[in-house]
């Protein structure tokens, strides 16, 4: 064996470019398009910033599609997480960490929905709330929403009323589709409040005359997510909860983007009060460690195949890391008072993003629900999606002033960290601004 030479080369780090490559020469094609618009390497994060490889700071409207409730890096997260990481990661076994969480979430909910059941993603718990309805009503189909999105597995994609479906069939059995209630493109071409919610009316003759074996549930977003950020009118989600009542069904709420603070409560029905028979959580709920969660009524399944020992299983549902990092985030939200900061804040940011359509003309619509921010953009004097060559550009456009936002379709969807300090809010909106001004004073 030869000792080292003094003049041995030193190897060169490899640029973003060479870690790019890397990756892509051994990935298969179908990653997610603004990671592949960005082309960035990120390397750190703290709260609302990241750095890529090379060093460049960019503002995070993103947070992994609303993942980072707490901010990047929480000193608090990677104290407790690490922590459980050193003693035990895996399991289904009992924890003390999980039997807080358990504690703890359940005393944020009405005390008739307190029953959980931990898994890892919201595709995952979105097929398992499927699962329970069906056990529970022995009915068999379930309704869902025109721009609905609840996950990427084959069951939960065959929930879905958009493109998404499209070359990925044969679903699942048991779909039915209605038209959900984006006011802005209403399917009825009627005006809200004076509609007095046709679109439901509508809904439930679709179901009545589309249905044969009975509705074991209706599922939807509080918040459409997926869709653009879709705010529907007050009043909505108690016309759903008096439908599914008409129908003997379940109502499931998938707050998997919506939940823990995103929309300026804890949970987004209690904005109207209203009590769901399942939700649906994930996303924000472990901070980035991958955790999701069916919460329902206490009476639900007993005696039904979903009580069958196993039955609603998971390998990684619930396990110590998740289960500490899921714990460690609610504490912080609680804690630091992060709910009653994203509805403050989404107040003054609601306020000046529902001018931008009067303001700039490539903005159809745009409104938010706490730091929950959607914008549609249009053809300059009509409600035409703009043409993807145009809104490509508002992504890179925002790129360039330091700002990463999923700003690369005609939707653009807005998920600051609640923790995010006013400056640096005040910095994205105004990037935003500068951007839609210049592409609507090039198309105008």
């Amino acid at each position: 064996m030869h000792a080292p030479t003094t003049d041995t080369p030193t190897a060169t780090p490899p640029t973003s470019t060479d870690l790019i490559d890397l990756e892509v020469r051994h990935r298969l094609p179908g990653a997610q398009t603004m990671t592949d618009l960005a082309g960035l390497v990120l390397d750190r994060a703290d709260n609302a910033d990241v750095w890529d490889h090379d060093g460049n700071r960019y503002l995070d409207l993103f947070t992994g599609v609303g993942v980072c409730n707490i901010g990047h890096s929480h000193p608090r997260f990677l104290r407790q997480v690490s922590e459980q990481l050193g003693r035990l990661a895996v399991g289904t076994f009992h924890t003390e960490r999980r039997s807080r969480l358990y504690e703890l979430l359940a005393a944020q909910l009405p005390e008739q929905l307190r029953e959980l059941h931990l898994f890892s993603t919201g595709s995952e718990a979105v097929e398992a709330a499927v699962k329970l309805a069906r056990a529970a009503t022995g009915k068999q189909d379930v309704v869902s929403f025109w721009g609905g999105f609840h996950g990427k597995t084959q069951g939960a994609l065959s929930l879905h009323g958009g493109p998404r479906r499209q070359g990925a069939g044969p679903f699942p059995p048991g779909a039915h589709h209605v038209p959900y209630a984006y006011c802005y493109r209403c399917p009825l071409a009627l005006a809200h409040p004076g509609c007095d919610y046709r679109c439901v009316s509508v809904a439930e003759q679709s179901i009545r005359n589309g249905v044969s074996d009975g509705v074991a549930a209706i599922i939807v977003e509080a918040v459409q997510g997926t869709n653009g950020n879709i705010v529907p009118p007050r009043g909505y989600l108690h016309e759903l909860r008096a439908l599914a009542d008409r129908l003997g069904a379940l109502l499931v709420l998938d707050e998997v983007i919506t939940g823990f603070g995103r929309t300026g409560e804890l949970f987004a029905f209690q904005h109207e009060n209203v009590l769901p028979d399942v939700l649906v959580l994930g996303k924000a709920m472990g901070s980035g460690v991958p955790v999701s969660a069916i919460v329902s009524r206490s009476d639900l399944v007993a005696g039904t195949s979903f009580a069958t020992p196993s039955a609603a299983a998971s390998t990684f549902g619930g396990n110590p890391l998740a289960s500490a990092a899921a714990l460690t985030t609610l504490q912080v939200l609680l804690e630091e008072g992060l709910v009653d900061r994203a509805r403050a804040l989404g107040a003054t940011v609601a306020e000046r993003v529902r001018g931008w359509s009067r303001r700039f003309p490539v903005v159809g619509n745009a409104d938010g629900l706490g730091l929950m921010v959607g914008v549609e953009l249009v053809e300059p004097g009509t409600t035409t999606p703009l043409a993807r060559r145009h809104t490509r550009a508002v992504f890179r456009s925002l790129l360039d002033r330091g700002v990463l936002a999923m700003a690369y379709d005609s939707r653009i969807r807005v998920y600051p960290p609640l923790t995010i300090p006013e400056n640096r809010l005040d910095d994205g909106l105004t990037a935003f601004e500068d951007t839609f001004r210049e592409l609507s004073d090039r198309l105008t």
